[in-house]
């Protein structure tokens, strides 16, 4: 014979592991995850660092001097043309990477940096350049270029 004791143990233990599993999945999904700014900026390196062709591996910017370290990630040559950062070009040229090549590039930014250890953050980066005959082909990042003012 079942107690009434027992029962609602069980029922407690049951609801006590169905709480633990939809705990588990929503922190595996991100729900915890929050959207602070050094997550964001996590986020964005993560996104930069793997994306291709040109990757954004490292990146410091002080005032308006923004410095970054590009990797072609593609399996040809390419030359780099122009970045646009904010809705204005920040960078002009002819940079040419071979394949998994890394180059710093100088950049000049409309928008100054805050104070060291604030947050940057440039919107509607699109990278362009140059594949064997084709020119102007394009790469638009997928989150905003974030770092930390130095």
């Amino acid at each position: 014979m079942i107690k009434k004791g027992q029962v609602s143990t069980e029922y407690l233990v049951i609801l006590a592991i169905v709480l633990v599993i939809a705990l588990v999945v929503v922190y595996l999904v991100g729900g915890f995850a929050g959207m602070g700014a050094g997550t964001m900026q996590t986020q964005s390196e993560q996104a930069w660092g793997s994306a291709a062709p040109f990757s954004i591996t490292i990146l410091k910017q002080s005032g308006t001097a923004l410095q970054m370290e590009l990797q072609n990630n593609d399996v040809d040559q390419l030359m780099l043309t122009d970045i646009i950062m904010d809705g204005a070009s920040v960078y002009s040229g002819n940079v040419t990477f071979a394949s998994g090549s890394k180059k710093v590039v100088n950049a000049t930014t409309v928008s100054a940096c805050g104070g060291v250890g604030t947050t940057f953050t440039h919107a509607n980066v699109i990278i362009t350049y140059n594949k064997g005959g084709i020119t102007g082909k394009s790469e638009v990042g997928i989150r905003p270029l974030m770092g930390t003012c130095s």
